[in-house]
């Protein structure tokens, strides 16, 4: 029996429970609940597999093992942690580095996920880095694209794969790819929610405590986003809609968590950005698009 229990009578005890819970000083994490969708998850498959030929085209992918390796590595690790539910055995998720300057990520439906240089360059630490793929990963469990879509009249795939994709991508790029597509459905409408930014914060730190992470780094990474300026400015916040306090709630919620098998070697992490600084600085998304794919 608690003490609780033994000081007053069990009416008096559940009472005082329940202002406990009332003022959030008892919980447990966040229950999340994947929003309604009409597509199929082969459809967030073939969206994802036309669009990352076309990102492809668009962005210049960054080959250089010694920095793909570890971020393809942190990739795996968190896919692996995704909570059952939400686990789509035909998704395949890929993770590669586009050698841009900007703060920015970006995973497409079904798995394939981009991450700039610029934000691997900025990140304080590996679970810092970790968290922003966490965010993008829950977007694609959660199937956020197609969900968003689905609040609209049902198109084919075909036709929705450019506004769906260009809204995702966000900036210059996002553009381009958006202009494929044959409706005026603007992309504005299929941006990510607030609601759907609170679900990736939420379900990202679980992935990251379930994966060995802390998921107070992801807060942290919100404040490291935050303080970047000038060019390589925080894109990756413009483009991801601020649900508000993002740092404290997720502060909150990590009380809840517990980090299973801590992550205490990052070496092959820290010497990625090492070998980033010894490269040729990136050009901006910009500038590197000006440049015909052919010739990079």
């Amino acid at each position: 029996m608690s003490q609780l229990q033994r000081r007053h009578p069990p009416g008096v005890a559940a009472s005082a429970v329940a202002v406990l819970l009332s003022l959030g000083v008892i919980g447990a994490q966040t229950v999340i609940t994947a929003p309604p969708n009409r597509y199929s998850v082969s459809d967030d498959v073939e969206i994802g597999r036309q669009a990352s030929a076309e990102v492809a085209k668009q962005l210049p992918i960054l080959s250089n093992r010694e920095v793909t390796s570890p971020i393809a590595s942190i990739g795996r690790r968190l896919v692996e942690a995704v909570p059952p539910e939400f686990q789509h055995p035909e998704f395949r998720y890929s993770f590669d580095v586009i050698n841009v300057r900007e703060v920015n990520a970006f995973a497409l439906p079904g798995g394939p996920m981009y991450i700039n240089r610029g934000m691997i360059q900025a990140a304080r630490n590996e679970g810092e880095a970790a968290s922003v793929m966490a965010h993008e990963i829950s977007h694609v469990a959660l199937r956020h694209g197609t969900a968003q879509a689905s609040k609209a009249t049902k198109y084919e795939i075909g036709e929705l794969l450019g506004t769906v994709v260009g809204a995702i991508i966000g900036g210059r790029v996002g553009s381009v790819v958006a202009q494929g597509t044959q409706f005026g459905l603007g992309t504005a409408f299929l941006r990510f929610s607030r609601e759907d930014e609170r679900q990736a914060d939420l379900l990202g730190s679980h992935i990251m405590a379930r994966a060995g992470y802390d998921p107070r780094d992801m807060a942290g990474m919100f404040e490291t986003i935050d303080k970047v300026g000038g060019p390589g400015g925080p894109e990756w916040l413009s483009d991801h809609p601020d649900p508000g306090a993002r740092a404290a709630a997720i502060t909150r919620e990590a009380q809840f968590l517990e980090v299973q098998n801590p992550v205490r070697d990052t070496r092959a992490f820290e010497q990625a950005q090492a070998r980033l600084r010894r490269m040729a600085p990136a050009p901006t998304t910009k500038d590197a698009t000006r440049v015909p794919p052919a010739t990079r």
